[in-house]
């Protein structure tokens, strides 16, 4: 499905604070173009989803590590749609969101979101190959939230949370120390694909990229929370 995307400037630096704000003043907006509409927010780490519930709006989901708003489901096919889209657009470049990404699965689509800045761009392809992990990397983006890279390109996006074992060897110690700095309990990653990443990967091949870039993601993590103590 072709992925459409529209880079913005934000004035402003991500502001998740006012998501439930948002959230009601999008209820109101759906309701007086004729829909009886209650959005949720479902709050996960790194990025929160606003399920709508109804056909051909589809669901958006704010991811704060990438500072994206994500559209995914909706069509063109009645005028509302086209305003939700529009006000989806103002709202990402007041939440200072650094683009919008949008899958269409109708080509006919795209003169409108070109007239909204969009690009279209290209469907990921498979990655041929075992993952080398001397070509995985690291990298903070928003807050906590960490990217890892292969051959420089995006793939997953990292974010810390509470969990109950540790790793073996020595990125267990690397683990230890930072728990030491949250506390005590331990911590580990969830992790999601990229919305940049250009390829398609397998479960062995995200294993791997996990498996590569464990170590460097509590070190960069520490560095981190030392700089916010």
């Amino acid at each position: 499905m072709p992925w459409i995307e529209i880079a913005l400037s934000p004035r402003s630096e991500w502001n998740e604070d006012g998501l439930k704000d948002w959230a009601l003043a999008l209820g109101a907006f759906l309701n007086e173009k004729g829909t009886e509409l209650d959005p949720q927010i479902r709050m996960l780490p790194g990025y929160n989803v606003v399920q709508l519930g109804e056909t051909g709006i589809g669901d958006l989901t704010l991811s704060s590590t990438e500072r994206l708003v994500i559209l995914k489901g909706l069509s063109l096919n009645r005028n509302v749609e086209s305003d939700f889209a529009r006000f989806v657009v103002r709202f990402a470049l007041q939440m200072g969101a650094l683009g919008v990404c949008v899958s269409s699965s109708d080509f006919s689509d795209k003169s409108f979101w070109r007239k909204l800045g969009g690009v279209i761009r290209p469907d990921p392809v498979p990655l041929e190959g075992s993952i080398c992990g001397e070509k995985v990397g690291v990298k903070q983006l928003f807050k906590f939230g960490l990217l890892v890279t292969y051959k420089d390109e995006p793939m997953l996006c990292l974010e810390p949370i509470a969990c109950n074992a540790h790793s073996p060897g020595i990125v267990s110690l690397a683990q230890r120390r930072l728990e030491k700095m949250y506390g005590g309990s331990p911590i580990g990653f969830t992790s999601r694909m990229a919305a940049h990443c250009p390829w398609i990967i397998s479960k062995v091949q995200w294993t791997d990229l996990l498996s590569f870039s464990r170590l460097k993601a509590f070190e960069i993590l520490a560095e981190i929370v030392n700089k916010n103590q």
